[in-house]
């Protein structure tokens, strides 16, 4: 086959036999048929057009915002978009907090109860030692309730800073808001709610493979 005459076809069945089988033969696909460019590179186009292939087109992004009262936006509202998702959860929950306030009360009684009803939940923490907020929701930690505790680096400033809510890896909110007041009410925050079951699984695998490299600790 001569430079540039690369079937799309074949290319993309071979990608996709790739992703199925754990081959590279796409690689040598394109390498054959593209001899200037390195194996670095040509793995990552076949990676570019893998990830592209593996987008649904049904997937949705929507905005999420705190704002003022006063300020009239065609948005939904970041409390009402976290009570909606925390109360329609019917298999898993993935939560990260920085912070958490009293505020939070009511959704800490819901997330337990899920728990308690066969939810199972991840609660990921910033600094739990030092995070009041969280003393009921440790009470009920378990088999359907597990808190993983971030922790410190070697850099005092470093910390879980993500604010994300997942659920049954079908809906993710990632915003800038905090489970508090301010962040839900006060503030001016931004977010998205993603309604993607590749997205939603991508979030779920960045927080294993931190467990399991011990940036975080079952508590």
């Amino acid at each position: 086959m001569s430079s540039g005459n690369i079937s799309r076809e074949i290319l993309l069945n071979t990608i996709k036999g790739d992703a199925n089988n754990g081959t590279s033969n796409s690689i040598t696909l394109l390498k054959r048929s593209f001899p200037a460019l390195t194996n670095e590179q040509c793995s990552d186009i076949a990676g570019l057009i893998a990830s592209a292939m593996n987008t649904n087109d049904t997937d949705k992004v929507s905005l999420v915002v705190t704002a003022p009262p006063s300020f009239a936006i065609k948005a939904r509202t970041t409390m009402n978009v976290v009570q909606s998702m925390i109360n329609s959860a019917n298999r898993n929950i993935l939560i990260t907090g920085y912070s958490m306030s009293s505020y939070f009360s009511g959704i800490v009684d819901t997330i337990i109860q899920k728990s308690q009803s066969g939810v199972f939940i991840k609660f990921y923490v910033n600094d739990i030692e030092n995070q009041i907020g969280f003393d009921k929701i440790l009470r009920y930690k378990g088999h359907f309730l597990k808190i993983y505790n971030y922790r410190q680096s070697e850099d005092p400033m470093a910390a879980l800073h993500a604010k994300v809510i997942s659920v049954d890896q079908e809906k993710a909110l990632i915003t800038s808001a905090n489970l508090s007041y301010h962040g839900q009410q006060g503030n001016i925050e931004l977010g998205t709610l993603v309604e993607s079951k590749n997205i939603t699984k991508q979030i779920d695998d960045v927080f294993t493979k931190l467990i399991f490299a011990k940036v975080f600790n079952e508590v």
